[in-house]
């Protein structure tokens, strides 16, 4: 046996021993006497772990596995921890890692992110937030005779290529220490969208399982699909290439449309404002139509009949018509004849319509042997006393020489005489005048001389 191999297998046994001691204190402890709590984290695979196995939070030990049991297809890991421990987070997560080389594990919680909503009780971690550290004998068994001869090879060659570059190497590793230091920033920014990331997965896994379907046969399809559509992309370069060189006269020519349509824009602008109050009032414009729809449809429904009598009555006017036809030309001249006629007796219309209505009022008087007419005479007071027989007339009275008044015999004045003549028309004139004096009085009315 070689001196490291011995080495290795004290320190092994050393590790071991301490592991065994620190198991027995932890199951021998109360956890400060602090009351516990149940958490259930859910793996993919969980063989390593057996129950006793220890729980860390942040490098302190603080429970212990409690059971392994299968569920729904995942292993469930019940753990008995220190209440200290919550809250967990949605987002919390449980990590199986390896205490010593000899195969003991125990598992790593995190709490989670602050701005993550608390984890309801019973706290359970989904086995999409568990994950297994890779072991050294999944290392070593992955190392097979082909394997282990290309990582011997790869080492070799390695050593080849480094062999004199210390210098080189050691000026590169500080060249990239930047770069190493913005993959660390990369990797801490990639932790902390590790649900982003997962949902990310999660929606490209269906979309990867239908291109991995049918033996692959849909891959296939899409490469092909985008086989000819690169093809026909390829066929028709020489009228795309024809398309660009016309796009710059096109934009400039849709961007001086455009201008005009701004220019428009603007013109309609004060138009639809100035609409703005009719749109304001179209619900009330559309009651206000609905209710003289409804209001009109009474009326709509009784017009049938009136149209029916209508068409009826037009029917029995069109013989009338028919004849009214023949005068139509006669009629143009007598229209003009009452044209004139009319036109001549507007601007003294007033004077005819008065004469009428006094001649009428002159003649509809009655007695009880005919109709007699009335006139009337206008004279002024200095008449009315020269008329004979009234009372009133005559000469002023005269006083005689033995101082009594005399009256002087009256005489007609001839001015009065022929207003007023003596009857002598006889028994059967209605005015008591003669036919003569009848007719000059009434030439009198009438205007003439």
């Amino acid at each position: 046996m070689s001196k490291s191999r011995a080495t290795f297998l004290k320190t092994t046994a050393a590790v071991a021993v301490v592991a065994v001691i620190a198991v027995g204190g932890f199951a021998s402890a109360d956890f400060g006497g602090s009351k516990q709590v149940t958490v259930t984290a859910m793996f993919y695979d969980a063989s390593p772990l057996i129950p006793g196995n220890l729980v860390h939070m942040d490098g302190i030990d603080v429970g212990q596995i409690k059971s392994v049991e299968l569920r729904n297809g995942q292993a469930a890991v019940t753990m008995d921890v220190d209440k200290g421990v919550l809250p967990l987070h949605d987002d919390a997560t449980a990590t199986i890692r390896p205490v010593t080389l000899l195969g003991e594990r125990y598992i790593d919680i995190n709490r989670g992110s602050d701005n993550s909503p608390v984890m309801s009780a019973p706290e359970v971690i989904t086995a999409k937030h568990t994950t297994t550290s890779v072991d050294l004998d999944q290392v070593l068994d992955s190392l097979d005779d082909p394997t282990s001869t290309a990582l011997a090879a790869l080492v070799t060659t390695l050593g080849e290529g480094v062999n004199g570059q210390g210098t080189n190497v050691n000026e590169a590793i500080k060249a990239l220490a930047p770069a190493m230091e913005n993959t660390k920033q990369l990797a801490t920014i990639l932790d902390q969208q590790n649900s982003v990331l997962n949902q990310l997965v999660d929606r490209t896994t269906p979309v990867a399982e239908s291109l991995a379907g049918k033996n692959g046969q849909n891959l296939d399809q899409a490469v092909e699909y985008a086989n000819q559509l690169l093809s026909s992309v390829s066929a028709q370069h020489e009228a795309m290439t024809a398309a660009l060189q016309q796009l710059p006269s096109t934009l400039q020519k849709a961007q001086h449309t455009l201008s005009q349509v701004a220019g428009v824009a603007d013109q309609a602008t004060p138009v639809l404002e100035s609409a703005k109050p009719v749109t304001d009032n179209l619900s009330q414009i559309t009651s206000e139509l609905n209710t003289f729809d409804d209001s009109a449809k009474p009326a709509l429904t009784s017009l049938n009949p009136v149209l029916v009598k209508a068409k009826s009555l037009l029917d029995q006017a069109q013989p009338v018509v028919r004849d009214l036809r023949t005068g139509g030309p006669s009629l143009a001249s007598t229209s003009a004849s009452a044209n004139r006629l009319v036109g001549g007796l507007s601007p003294q219309i007033t004077t005819v319509m008065e004469f009428v209505k006094d001649w009428a009022l002159s003649t509809n008087g009655r007695d009880a042997l005919s109709n007699y007419f009335r006139a009337f005479v206008v004279t002024t007071p200095k008449g009315l006393l020269q008329i004979p027989g009234v009372g009133l007339g005559g000469t002023a009275p005269t006083t005689s020489k033995n101082g009594k008044s005399a009256t002087p015999s009256p005489t007609p004045s001839p001015s009065t005489s022929s207003l007023l003549p003596t009857p002598s028309g006889g028994d059967d004139s209605a005015t008591g005048l003669t036919p003569t004096q009848e007719n000059s009085l009434l030439g009198q009315i009438l205007g003439g001389s």
